[in-house]
């Protein structure tokens, strides 16, 4: 029994702990779809992006005559309305777990579209580059898929 009462109490303790940590995450998590300075999300991400291309842009140094292959492959780089494919989470609810999973396959296909023309589209640019460009390009593009450099 003495024991058991060690485990009871340590247990929890544990899930006092725990519990706290959760409720300071979420006191202090603010609304995913605003910052803290009343910015959405998603024009934190669209600001995000264009800060990256800008500092893509000019380690690039292109030319001329690659600019307008640059501004093609920006102009593609996020159609409009990319951010309004994820579903609502409330609208995810009313939906039974094989509609939901149907809707999950349905967004994975499309994101598939979508990075297959992206591939197609840096190709594109990629071939317009001199080889110290495509190198400075893959310095800059790599990491999660977004752009970040590897950190060593």
């Amino acid at each position: 029994m003495n024991n058991m009462h060690k485990i009871i109490v340590a247990f929890l303790a544990t899930s006092s702990i725990a519990l706290g940590i959760t409720t300071a995450s979420a006191e202090g998590h603010h609304d995913s779809k605003k910052g803290h300075e009343g910015k959405t999300w998603h024009r934190d991400a669209k600001e995000n992006i264009a800060a990256r291309h800008e500092r893509l842009h000019k380690a690039l140094n292109l030319t001329a005559a690659q600019e307008p292959a640059w501004q093609a492959f920006i102009a593609k780089a996020a159609p409009e309305g990319w951010e309004q494919q994820r579903p609502d989470p409330k609208e995810l609810d009313k939906l039974t777990a094989p509609e939901r999973l149907e809707k999950s396959l349905e967004l994975s296909q499309k994101r598939q579209e979508f990075l297959s023309q992206r591939l197609a589209d840096l190709k594109v640019f990629y071939a317009q580059l001199s080889p110290e460009q495509q190198k400075t390009f893959d310095k800059q593009h790599r990491g999660h898929g977004q752009g970040h450099p590897r950190r060593k």
